[in-house]
């Protein structure tokens, strides 16, 4: 069977149990695979093909990290096949690289500040108007990306400073929480919604009831993305002239000072929707910066 076949078959069984993030990722990494192996049979791939193909892309830069889903989409492709009989290689033997440790990235209040110095606040643009109420959002719900992009209109109530998110890794447990978020926010919030009613007088919704849509003649009206959510605060971060923010560096620091003013970890996990209790652990232990101080101050007293 041609690889770009078996993919397909693959990721229509997959679709069953697996989110569409998930299944976007595995299209991405098998079609990767199956370009540099020029569509081959499946049963013709060994497994020094995909050690080659793992040796080319750290030859040509990649982070070992990087490895990682694509070497879980491959045991996973493989696996399905081996069960059904197709002489393939042992799913087993394909490698799954030990990932490295990388600090996350946290964004800083002043990061935050020179950002919004650079979105034009008086502007009558829909995209400023919405990006800014979108930026506020990200800083004080600590909410993931895709969870705010998936918001409705009648999941959110701008007068209560609040809004009820489908939580992205619950696994079942909490597959909704509550987000707040503060009055400027709200502000900038409703000034969106009141440009989002102007632009749905003038044209018809692809999806009427998503809270960010696409501003642009092409997008409009069209459930904003993750991805044009990562262009905007790129664009906005290099204006700023500070290291790109992304979306997830807002997230990191809301675990942050919800830790340096005591929140434990129950409370952590809850605000921010882990699926564990333990992805809280992160923030209440003490950076090496504040163990320097905690240790300086206590050594100076003795």
């Amino acid at each position: 069977m041609k690889f770009k076949e078996a993919i397909d078959k693959f990721l229509e069984w997959k679709q069953i149990n697996a989110k569409e993030g998930t299944l976007k990722g595995y299209h991405l990494d098998l079609r990767q695979f199956c370009l540099f192996m020029r569509n081959p049979e499946i049963e013709n791939v060994q497994l020094e093909d995909i050690t080659g193909y793992f040796n080319m892309m750290g030859d040509l830069g990649w982070k070992w990290n990087g490895f990682v889903t694509k070497s879980i989409a491959l045991r996973k492709f493989y696996q399905f096949y081996a069960r059904q009989g197709h002489q393939v290689l042992n799913y087993e033997l394909i490698p799954i690289p030990r990932r490295e440790y990388n600090p996350p990235r946290v964004a800083t209040e002043q990061e935050y500040q020179r950002l919004l110095e650079v979105i034009p606040n008086e502007s009558n643009d829909p995209r400023h108007i919405r990006n800014l109420a979108i930026v506020n959002m990200l800083w004080d719900t600590g909410a993931r990306v895709g969870e705010l992009m998936s918001l409705n209109m009648p999941e959110v109530k701008v007068d209560q400073m609040k809004a009820v998110v489908k939580t992205e890794k619950s696994k079942g447990k909490n597959p909704f929480r509550q987000i707040f978020w503060t009055e400027e926010t709200s502000k900038n919030l409703n000034r969106w919604v009141e440009k989002r009613e102007e632009l749905a007088q003038r044209t018809e919704f692809t999806d009427p009831e998503a809270l960010f849509v696409g501003a642009c003649r092409w997008q409009l009206g069209k459930r904003l993305s993750n991805g044009a959510v990562a262009i905007f605060l790129r664009r906005y971060s290099t204006k700023a002239e500070i290291t790109t923010l992304n979306a997830h560096s807002f997230r990191h620091r809301l675990g942050h000072e919800l830790a340096k003013r005591g929140a434990n970890n129950s409370l952590i996990s809850n605000i921010l929707g882990h699926a564990a209790l333990s992805s809280s652990y992160v923030y209440t232990m003490i950076s090496n910066k504040e163990l320097e101080v905690e240790y300086r101050k206590i050594m100076a007293t003795t």
